[in-house]
């Protein structure tokens, strides 16, 4: 109900990314710049961030540390703060998370006072401990599955890194790190599509505006790259509020972007060696599948469509030779 699937792995993984997301929210805001991911030889898993941690009696109406972790809300988020993302099975909270941990630890400093607090299975082993600190902010909690629950407890790794590695793309404010990739601190989707097409034709075509749209405002992302003298089918990275997805309206909006940019005949020789991302971030999510892998909200379609003819008209520019070349692809 909480996390998803107790018997392979996904719930165990979403309880990871439920930590994960509490950082990225505030790097989103700006006030978390680093954040590391640690797997233990007992399974535990660590994540710590240098956000601007939890304060242990709450201030300015918002909830204290023991009523976060053993109370759930109804609210997305038990302040308010936008904008928020759910990277794991929807919001669980750090209550589902302690409650469903054979053991749970948590450290925060939040201005100059240093909270700690551990459970098993939801119930406090001890008092809060709080003491005056001149450590810098930061939150580290530590959680092993609880194996009455969970079987097996251990976090499916290589999907984990998977995850954390597109969020190196998606927020390059962010410095992350975590087993096997020591710290990375990415570059945009640029990088990604570079990664993907190899040697490109010019360089990429970039851009990130945020369009309003009729409910509210939809932060948008593109980059597209071709690969010089590439026949490869064309690659398209899709995310929608840092998550995957397959296709919808933000990928419909990329590709009616490209068919008004470029001459329509000869369209299928174009699109050989491209690579191509588009993110969105907005609060009006409409998905057509459960798995929420297909966009259906319909602002993301024209604004996508506005900020990528924006980023292949700048390219173009740049790289008016490159441009020429694509062009005449299949114009024959």
């Amino acid at each position: 109900m909480y996390v998803g699937n107790l018997q392979d792995g996904t719930g165990v993984m979403n309880m990871a990314l439920e930590l994960v997301a509490n950082a990225v929210d505030r790097a989103l805001v700006g006030n978390c710049s680093r954040l590391d991911v640690q797997v233990e030889d007992d399974d535990s898993i660590v994540v710590r961030d240098d956000g601007p941690g939890i304060a242990a009696d709450g201030e300015d109406g918002r909830r204290s540390l023991a009523e976060i972790l053993e109370r759930r809300f109804e609210r997305p988020t038990v302040d308010g703060h936008r904008p928020h993302v759910h990277l794991g099975f929807g919001g669980a909270g750090l209550a589902a998370v302690n409650a469903l941990s054979e053991r749970f630890e948590i450290v925060t400093v939040h201005a100059g006072r240093r909270a700690t607090r551990r459970y098993c299975r939801g119930v406090p082993l001890e008092p809060m401990h709080v003491e005056s600190t001149d450590s810098p902010s930061g939150t580290r909690i530590r959680f092993r599955a609880d194996p009455q629950i969970f079987a097996p407890i251990a976090v499916p790794q290589v999907t984990l890194f998977k995850r954390l590695l597109d969020l190196s793309f998606l927020l390059p404010q962010l410095r992350l790190s975590w087993p096997g990739a020591g710290e990375r601190h990415g570059r945009g989707l640029a990088e990604l599509v570079a990664l993907s097409c190899g040697d490109a034709l010019g360089g990429v075509a970039r851009r990130r505006e945020v369009v309003e749209g009729p409910e509210g405002p939809i932060d948008v992302e593109v980059a597209l790259a071709w690969g010089d003298g590439s026949t490869d089918p064309p690659i398209f990275h899709t995310f929608v509020n840092l998550a995957r997805t397959v296709d919808g309206t933000h990928l419909d909006g990329l590709l009616d972007a490209l068919r008004g940019f470029f001459p329509r005949r000869g369209a299928a020789a174009r699109r050989a060696g491209l690579s191509a991302a588009v993110a969105v971030l907005l609060a009006d999510v409409q998905f057509g599948r459960p798995v929420r892998e297909n966009l259906r909200t319909p602002a993301a379609q024209p604004a996508v469509r506005a900020v990528t003819t924006a980023a292949l008209r700048a390219w173009a520019e740049r790289w008016p030779e490159a441009a020429a070349q694509l062009r005449a692809r299949g114009a024959g």
